[in-house]
């Protein structure tokens, strides 16, 4: 097609977008020339290309806002030039202009999100109308995906903020309840470590992780209905005393089946005391019966609870909590879970760092970790 069948009838069109840039495709330099000329008023910066693999180098060093082409070239056609747009930038303005196109063209154009299909001849001001519709529904799309990403953005802003809350109360009740049972403080910062680098270990994923997280930090919220004389008592537990103390997975279950922040820990708050071997409570559940939490949780909570001060004992060094941690897999304890604790101690329980952060995972935490795996290199 050549620029003479072109119909430059009058027409001005304003300046829309000073700057805009504008890549024109055609393998008619005289069709270039005139399209040049029609779209001058516009303001663009403006480009030219003779063919469909001139078009794409143009594109990928210039990268312009509206591309005008021909659809039969050599080398590659309008088509796949659109194909190859698209592919790289979906909010391209993309015009094509033909002379010889077939209906199939048209509408193969159209499903790739063409913005316009005008036929040869046509007049200046059709090109410099459809121009300015394709610029301006192109800035809508722009626009309208900012402001979906902007709310997204504020969205995942506020969820955060959310969760950063929820973490706070958490880590406060977790704390009380820490308080309450006399546990050398950081107790519960321990177990939460402990026991996800444990199950990081044992390839549970992030999500996973996370429920294993909360319910490390809760894993005896149920001593709340606890009596202090049975909680704090110095000595060995009478039967009755013993069937109270028994009753608080249970109630740690319950308490946090009333919040879906907290429902995902109940597996670990409710097997923390099940034993491998089927001995443990509330349920007597045993091997794989009981959830892998709860394996998990009864491991690390264990470990830290031989080697810190109670109430009825003082602590026992991390080496000797190691061994016993050994001695009890197959029996109390799942052997494959002791394995994976012991792994992770040989690397000073690393933190996660997909794990929200509480506000007092601080040096003292980092120093009994550090000594946990030190001891556990020296124990072999």
């Amino acid at each position: 097609m050549s620029a003479g069948e072109l119909d430059a009838g009058p027409g001005e069109a304003q300046g829309i977008a000073p700057g805009l840039r504008v890549l024109i495709v055609d393998d008619d330099s005289g069709v270039r020339r005139v399209l040049r000329d029609t779209l001058r008023p516009l303001e663009p910066e403006m480009r030219e290309a003779g063919d469909g693999v001139a078009a794409m180098a143009e594109f990928d060093r210039w990268h312009p806002d509206v591309v005008l082409c021909d659809l039969q070239m050599p080398r590659m056609d309008g088509l796949e030039v659109l194909r190859r747009v698209r592919a790289a930038d979906d909010t391209v303005a993309f015009l094509i202009l033909t002379g010889a196109g077939t209906t199939e063209d048209a509408i193969e154009a159209l499903r790739l999100q063409a913005d316009d299909y005008l036929v040869k001849p046509f007049h200046i001001d059709e090109v410099t109308l459809a121009v300015e519709r394709a610029v301006m529904h192109r800035r809508l799309i722009r626009e309208n995906r900012e402001h979906r990403e902007h709310l997204a953005r504020r969205v995942a802003e506020q969820a955060r903020q959310i969760e950063s809350l929820l973490v706070e109360a958490l880590h406060a009740l977790a704390t009380a309840i820490e308080m309450r049972d006399d546990y050398t403080g950081g107790h519960v910062e321990r177990v939460a470590r402990y026991a996800v680098a444990t199950g990081r270990e044992l390839g549970m994923g992030t999500e996973d992780l996370r429920h294993l997280w909360v319910g490390a930090l809760l894993h005896d919220v149920g001593k709340i209905g606890v009596p202090d004389h049975i909680l704090k008592k110095p000595g060995k537990l009478s039967a009755e005393e013993y069937a109270e103390m028994k009753r608080h997975p249970e109630v740690g279950a319950g308490i946090m089946a009333r919040s879906s922040f907290l429902r995902p820990g109940i597996p670990a708050v409710l097997h923390h005391q099940e034993r491998w071997d089927g001995a443990g409570y509330p349920a007597g559940l045993s091997g794989e019966a009981i959830s892998l939490h709860g394996r998990i949780i009864a491991v690390v909570d264990t470990f830290d609870a031989i080697s810190t001060t109670r109430p009825y004992r003082g602590a026992s060094p991390a080496e000797q909590a190691f061994e016993e941690i050994r001695r009890c897999a197959g029996t109390q304890f799942d052997p494959g879970v002791v394995e994976a604790f012991i792994r992770a101690a040989r690397k000073d329980f690393p933190v996660d760092p997909e794990m929200p952060r509480l506000p007092r995972v601080d040096a003292a935490v980092d120093a009994a970790a550090r000594i946990a795996a030190k001891d556990v290199h020296a124990g072999g």
